[in-house]
């Protein structure tokens, strides 16, 4: 039976596969977007704080933070997590507690309401683990969310734009929504802009070649099925965390496909 320690091991290795990705500097294996689907960033953020425990990524995710705050949608960041069941919520907390949290930017403090103190020496900590993190011109490289970003700026454009390289996505403005943590008025007003430009044609689609990436490796739906696993280890019966499993949408998420295969 799966036990929420086995759910949180084998989380904690995925989402240091993806954070590799992203420029950590952890020994995984690193995750191929091109063939493993996209990474989002806001909900990896947000998966790592429910799964973390005291090792690495308690001094990597805050100096990630620091490195690459400018290129965080705070917004959706802040949307991901008011969306989370209110004891997953004050879970985060407790991981945003943490000492190294409050060396991280105020930005991101702001998110969650967190104090900064004067830590001394742990801020060295983390300082020290920031220049490890790889640098953005080499993540961009990688991250096609990172990349776009650069381009188009932090916004929700550059998230759309990133899932416009999704093969056979289709242009549904809800679900795209839903995927980006936006306002369906936001994704209706940028569907519009890009077919006024002529990026999207009348039906939705890309007018030009492009880089085509098999769907999202992680992404909003990724962090409310690992709330749902997580709920699901912690259940008695075998036929109740099946079910529950099984009433799963992995078609945007093939991180929690691959841990319930894995563990249910």
């Amino acid at each position: 039976m799966t036990s929420i320690a086995k759910l949180k091991e084998e989380t904690n290795r995925v989402v240091k596969s993806a954070w590799v990705s992203l420029g950590m500097p952890l020994d995984s294996h690193m995750i191929e977007e091109k063939s493993d689907g996209i990474v989002d960033v806001e909900a990896l953020i947000i998966a790592t704080l429910l799964v973390m425990d005291e090792g690495r990524l308690a001094t990597d995710l805050p100096a990630w933070i620091n490195r690459f705050s400018s290129l965080i949608n705070f917004q959706k960041l802040k949307t991901i997590f008011i969306g989370l069941p209110k004891n997953y919520r004050a879970l985060v907390i407790t991981r945003l507690n943490h000492v190294y949290f409050t060396a991280t930017s105020k930005a991101f403090r702001n998110v969650f309401a967190l104090k900064t103190d004067a830590v001394g020496a742990l801020d060295k900590i983390v300082e020290l683990r920031t220049r490890r993190v790889n640098m953005i011109e080499n993540v961009a490289r990688v991250s096609l969310m990172i990349k776009n970003r650069l381009i188009y700026g932090t916004g929700f454009r550059a998230d759309l734009i990133t899932l416009t390289h999704i093969e056979k996505i289709g242009m549904k403005g809800t679900e795209l929504a839903e995927l980006m943590c936006a306002a369906n008025s936001t994704v209706s007003r940028i569907l519009n802009d890009l077919k006024a430009s002529r990026f999207l044609n009348i039906d939705g689609e890309r007018t030009e070649s492009f880089e085509s990436y098999p769907g999202m490796f992680m992404s909003v739906l990724s962090v409310m099925n690992l709330c749902e696993m997580m709920d699901a280890a912690q259940f008695t019966l075998k036929e109740l965390k099946q079910g529950t499993v099984e009433n799963l949408n992995f078609k945007h998420d093939v991180f929690g496909r691959e841990v319930s295969e894995k563990l249910f």
